[in-house]
């Protein structure tokens, strides 16, 4: 018997092949720039949409100007989406994580439905009779409401000041509204401007912002413009703003929103126009003004330019009022008020005739 050599000696005995794990593939050495390229711009984006209304404060904080049309232009279109899609949200979420108190937590908690009703006091129903302003006791002018008001706002100050019988004052909240108190409340801030300011004329613009869906106080969600109950709930809220501003002698000059450029835009504004100023029928405090052919065409249609103006009407956006579209509105508002004002006194010439 021939002993064979050890397995390990063996010249024919091949050991067996080891087994291999998963190959792993060779780690990339680095994204495509182009790849990284559009990350980047996508983060970018995100945060722009993200940061919209703190952009849109920030333009509309620039000096007058084209640079600042520019600006607002630019940024309130990424706003809008920002609402629409609800990104605006992380922006306050953030906020309320670092201890801002201003983020409105309270608000997030889900307060879309409230609107503060707090009146003052009632008067009879007869219309208010403005006194004859001097420059020794002005005429106190309160302005208020969204991005629109503060263009036409600022024109308005500018344009008073001409005249030492006004003493205007303007707040106004950029992307606010009726729709979304939780965001901003005015129906609490106007009676808040109210109490401190006392004014004897208001002049109040608000829907650029509220032709979206809304909550009724019993937890109803209305969609659109068009869903069953919108425009009684929205009513709702317009009714209870002219109502908590009743005072003696108070007049309150309700503006409507001008003809828009998009189509589908200017019918939703329609609607909202439709509800301000029937309830502003059924109350004498109150004055409707329709816009539409003050910055529209002769038709009430959207209109970039009016013979007489020196500029376009509105912004790029087919929104917002350029300069020239703000002076214009603003000189029609100071000439509805003063058309408001009693005339002044007849002065009587004394005879110069002696005694017959």
């Amino acid at each position: 018997m021939v002993d064979r050599a050890p397995p390990h000696l063996d010249p024919q005995h091949r050991p067996p092949t080891p087994r291999r794990g998963p190959r792993r593939r060779r780690a990339r050495q680095g994204q495509p720039a182009g790849q990284v390229l559009l990350v980047m711009l996508g983060g970018l984006l995100l945060a722009a949409v993200v940061n919209a209304d703190a952009l849109v404060e920030r333009a509309e904080r620039k000096p007058l100007g084209t640079g600042r049309d520019r600006s607002l232009s630019l940024w309130h279109p990424v706003q809008d989406v920002a609402h629409v899609l609800q990104l605006h949200r992380l922006r306050q979420l953030g906020d309320l994580a670092v201890g801002d108190d201003d983020a409105g937590a309270d608000d997030l908690a889900g307060a879309a439905s409230a609107v503060t009703t707090t009146s003052l006091s009632p008067t009879a129903d007869e219309p208010p009779e403005l006194r004859r302003p001097s420059a020794t006791a002005p005429l106190r002018v309160h302005i208020a409401g969204d991005s629109v008001v503060r263009d036409a706002g600022e024109s308005f100050l500018r344009l008073a000041a001409e005249d030492p019988s006004f003493a205007p004052s303007l707040h106004y909240e950029i992307a606010t509204g009726l729709s979304r108190p939780d965001f901003y409340d005015w129906p609490r801030g106007l009676v808040d401007d109210a109490a401190s300011l006392d004014p004897e004329v208001m002049l109040l613009m608000f829907g650029g912002n509220d032709a979206q869906g809304i909550v009724g106080p019993d937890g109803t969600v209305h969609a659109t413009v068009d869903s069953p109950g919108w425009r009684a709930e929205y009513g709702r809220r317009v009714e209870a703003v002219m109502d908590s501003l009743r005072a003696e002698d108070r007049l309150i000059l309700w503006v409507g929103q001008p003809p828009m450029r998009d189509a589908d835009f200017d019918a939703r504004i329609a609607v909202l126009n439709d509800v301000v100023q029937a309830a502003a029928e059924d109350r004498v405090w109150v004055r409707y003004v329709d816009t539409s052919r003050v910055l529209g065409d002769e038709d009430g249609r959207y209109a970039d330019r009016r013979p007489g103006i020196d500029g376009p009407l509105r912004q790029g956006d087919g929104i917002h009022l350029s300069r020239a579209g703000a002076d214009h509105l603003a000189r029609h508002l100071l000439t509805l008020i003063r058309d408001e004002l009693p005339a002044a006194p007849k002065t009587t010439t004394p005879s110069t005739a002696g005694p017959g």
